[in-house]
């Protein structure tokens, strides 16, 4: 029992205990709420009692002081004037200068626009109070803000329009050798630095006489690539040629031009090369000419015919200087200027032939079509060893062929006669290798690309007008003709001219629909045709 008794006498010990310290807590949270409110209340009341201060001290300026005589607000004479007179004049001194041009000078350029554009600014009040304060001739001077931000609006649109570019140095090949132009360092705006410079001067130089003048600050950036570097772009990488017909006006044209606007690039490296973006748009206004070229399993006239054969001859050069291929696509039918596999085709916005440079120097493309030959040559870096050469093949895997004529009957020509308007296509799978030699042992074999190209039927039109068709025609038009002249002959016996019936109205020939345009090779995809 004494046990239970003593257990429970130090439990209700300790609750006791535990109710004091809540109350204790309790009271001193109370005691510190108070104590805050009190202290923002004193802090309210001081904070009123000021501004209730400083009105009083405006009012009784405005009311019965005048500023000593001679005292200046910048350059203007406010001595004597009480405090809205002194006021009034400042604040139209201030709009004065808002028309005032600040003109920052940009790598030899003049930038102007207007202090009021980028939202001047001054405390007025808070200098003619403090004039008040001044002694008889004695000035002030004032300081000036801006708006940020339209401060670094018109550094980024307007000043950073005369930023130069670095440029790498040049690369061109003419009468078989090379001129390098020389690459330029970069001068571009410092933006931030430059919006600040304008804002510390505009502080103080406001309020001059002359316009308000800044140099923006300059950083330069130098060219990834220099002359030096391009002085080691002088060994063949790859070459190849393919031939075309001289004799293929249109085409041969096409072929030139396309050549032309490739011929000189220079590929920097990590940069990709896009033969579509070179030639494009295939247009008269580009320079090309209608020529035949492949569209939907048929030989089209289209602007641009033949250029495949260009891009083709690129990739065979491309292939052998190893630069990386990063777009290709073969032709949908066999051409006859490069084995199958070996071809790149260029259609529209979804078959291009693209490449990377994946050396550590810039490479030159050269083309050249003369003589019905064209030839690409690029130039680069050679560092492969000598005794490593490479090959390429190209292995059949299917040959599919054509199948039956797709015959069209025309009812206007006889029978036996036939014109063939497409020439039958065996199609291909083709697979393209990649060998490489070391002292002319073969080290390995890599499958480069899939190939598949499509096979085509021969098209005919027949003609299936039969000869006693042609016979009885003969005869109604000579029944009509001596009716015809019957009609004559009684209408002159008669002596009398008798009115001639309206002819029956010949229906009008229906309109038919515009013949479905064979669009340019750049917009719907049409392919190269075959060289004949």
């Amino acid at each position: 029992m004494a046990t239970e008794y003593s257990y429970r006498k130090r439990s209700r010990q300790r609750k006791l205990r535990r109710k004091r310290r809540m109350i204790i807590l309790s009271v001193c949270a109370v005691l510190l709420i108070a104590l805050i409110i009190v202290i923002c209340a004193v802090c309210f009341r001081n904070k009123s009692k000021n501004t209730e201060n400083m009105d009083n001290i405006t009012t009784e300026i405005k009311e019965n002081e005048k500023i000593k005589d001679g005292v200046f607000i910048q350059s203007v004479a406010v001595g004597g004037k009480n405090y809205n007179e002194a006021l009034q004049v400042v604040d139209e001194y201030i709009e004065t200068l808002s028309s005032k041009e600040l003109i920052v000078s940009v790598n030899g350029n003049s930038v102007t626009t207007t202090l009021g554009k980028l939202g001047l600014s001054c405390d007025t009040e808070k200098y003619v109070r403090d004039a008040f304060e001044l002694k008889e001739n004695e000035s002030i001077s004032l300081q000036f803000d801006l708006n940020s931000s339209k401060v670094d609006k018109f550094v980024k649109n307007k000043c950073t329009d005369y930023n130069i570019q670095a440029k790498n140095a040049g690369l061109k090949r003419k009468n078989g050798e090379f001129k390098i132009t020389k690459s330029k360092t970069g001068k571009q705006v410092d933006e931030a630095a430059t919006a600040s410079l304008i804002m510390s001067t505009v502080a103080t130089s406001a309020a001059g006489s002359y316009p308000v003048n800044v140099n923006a600050v300059i950083s330069e950036t130098q060219p990834d690539y220099t002359s030096e570097d391009m002085e080691k772009c002088d060994d063949i990488l790859g070459k190849f040629s393919t031939t075309f017909s001289e004799g293929e006006i249109q085409r041969s044209h096409n072929l030139r031009n396309a050549v032309g606007f490739i011929d000189g690039s220079v590929v920097y490296p990590g940069e990709t090369f896009s033969v579509a973006d070179k030639i494009y748009p295939l247009s008269a206004d580009n320079g090309y000419e209608e020529a035949p070229s492949y569209a939907d399993g048929e030989v089209v006239e289209s602007l641009g015919g033949g250029v495949c054969q260009v891009s083709t001859t690129l990739y065979n050069a491309v292939l052998r200087a190893e630069l990386e291929i990063v777009e290709r696509s073969p032709h949908s039918m066999v051409v006859t200027y490069v084995q199958p596999s070996m071809d790149a085709a260029i259609a529209g916005d979804y078959k291009d032939l693209k490449f990377s440079n994946n050396t550590d120097t810039p490479i030159y493309i050269q083309g050249v079509a003369s003589g019905g030959v064209i030839t690409f040559t690029v130039y680069g870096d050679e560092t492969r060893p000598t005794e490593r050469s490479i090959e390429f093949q190209s292995v059949k895997v299917e040959t599919i062929q054509p199948g039956k004529d797709i015959v069209t009957e025309d009812k206007t020509q006889p029978e036996g006669y036939e014109k063939v308007t497409q020439q039958a296509h065996v199609g291909y799978v083709a697979n393209l290798y990649k060998i490489i030699y070391e002292n002319g042992v073969e080290q390995s074999r890599e499958k480069i690309n899939y190939s598949k190209y499509n096979a085509e039927p021969r098209h005919v039109i027949v003609g299936t007008k039969k000869a006693e068709d042609d016979k009885n025609n003969d005869n109604k038009k000579d029944k009509n003709k001596n009716k015809n002249k019957k009609q004559n002959n009684d209408a002159q016996n008669n002596n009398t001219v008798k009115p001639t019936e309206a002819p029956e109205q010949v229906p009008e020939t229906p309109q038919t629909e515009e013949p479905v345009q064979t669009e340019d090779s750049s917009q719907t995809g049409t392919e190269d045709t075959t060289a004949q």
